[in-house]
């Protein structure tokens, strides 16, 4: 089965970009430490690539493998929370590592290998529900939401009422959070609502942020010429800022065009997949809303749309465990992408035959 090379190409494209930008912002050429989470992201992705091909990941899926990625995603927040330490907010292993950016593909994987199997719903939700648990015990809340989200719009690809039942949750979970926000949730919030109420405090980093965007304009200053260093935490955070500042609205533009790109064929392959392998269907369609809510959430927090959750904007972002997780499921996205498989080859030959008879 071939494979979709030219995803391959647009999130490669992605991934050099997002290289440039952080030396860019570094100010130095990053050593082997900087490109050890690209090269290792690059060879997890490639892996995927080939290894969800052929009808692979609908099998494993299937099988015992969702328990294996569900066992791994508990596993990794468990250890989260034993030994992780808060660092800016967010918990982080030693090394900064944080895992939980593989619970967003571990999440789906299980979920679409258990509904695409049994299409037991509620009970896959309760299992989900124990993540869920976990990611809020962590005080991870961006994440939290991200894979609310997710988990509702790959409900909504399985059925109109379960996809309003869950949307209609997650904006009643939302409402509240916002009549009722706590802790760093609450600064946050604040901060949406009136970014001038603490010029100098809480809302510095989004007025930076905003600042650089509009002197960006439609083409920007010009790459390596903007002052972007005056935006706090601008290599993660708000790396959406600094490209708009230096490269504008074209830059911007383009950067999110190649993502509509990436999810377009996404999108395109859960449709091909739906008749003969549901569970990479679903797959697929899981990934694109993952990676799509996460490209949503940096740029709406960056304009102030929405509140800033913390979350990095995906290949753009400095991260080392993002980028890598990032690769990974781009890799699994465009191995369950390529062609028609053989079954349904062999379905459109016997049709075409009986057609001509």
């Amino acid at each position: 089965m071939k494979r979709d090379w030219w995803m391959c190409a647009a999130v490669l494209a992605l991934a050099v970009f997002g290289v440039l930008i952080q030396v860019r912002l570094a100010g130095t050429v990053p050593g082997l430490q900087g490109l050890a989470p690209l090269m290792a992201g690059l060879l997890v992705g490639v892996a995927a690539v080939v290894a969800c091909g052929g009808g692979r990941a609908e099998r494993f899926l299937t099988g015992r493998g969702k328990w294996i990625v569900f066992g791994v995603a508990t596993a990794l927040m468990l250890a989260l929370l034993v030994f992780g330490r808060r660092y800016r907010g967010g918990l982080y292993l030693p090394g900064r590592i944080n895992p939980s950016e593989l619970v967003k593909l571990c999440l789906v994987a299980f979920l679409a290998g258990w509904i695409g199997r049994s299409g037991q719903t509620v009970k896959g939700l309760l299992l989900c529900g124990i993540l869920f648990a976990l990611v809020a015990a962590a005080g991870d809340f961006g994440l939290l939401a991200q894979l609310a989200i997710t988990v509702a719009a790959l409900l909504w690809a399985l059925s109109w009422f379960w996809g309003g039942t869950a949307f209609l949750a997650l904006a009643g979970g939302m409402t509240f959070a916002a009549a009722y926000p706590s802790g760093h949730l609450a600064t946050r919030f604040a901060v949406w609502r009136d970014p001038f109420g603490d010029v100098t405090g809480a809302g510095w980093q989004t007025l930076q942020g905003l600042t650089a965007i509009l002197s960006g304009g439609l083409t920007g200053a010009g790459f390596g010429l903007g002052e972007v260093q005056a935006v706090p935490i601008v290599a993660s955070d708000f790396v959406y800022a600094a490209v708009a500042e230096e490269l504008g609205l074209v830059g911007c533009a383009t950067v999110l065009a190649l993502w509509a790109f990436v999810f377009a064929r996404g999108i395109c392959a859960a449709a091909r997949r739906a008749a003969d392998a549901p569970a990479e269907a679903l797959l697929a369609t899981g990934i694109v809303a993952s990676l799509a809510v996460q490209l949503v959430l940096n740029t709406a927090g960056v304009l102030n749309v929405l509140p800033m959750t913390g979350i990095t904007l995906p290949l753009i972002s400095l991260g080392g465990s993002s980028q890598a997780t990032v690769l990974l499921m781009c890799g699994v996205l465009a191995g369950v992408s390529g062609l028609r498989s053989e079954q349904t080859k062999i379905k459109r030959m016997n049709a075409k035959r009986k057609e001509n008879e």
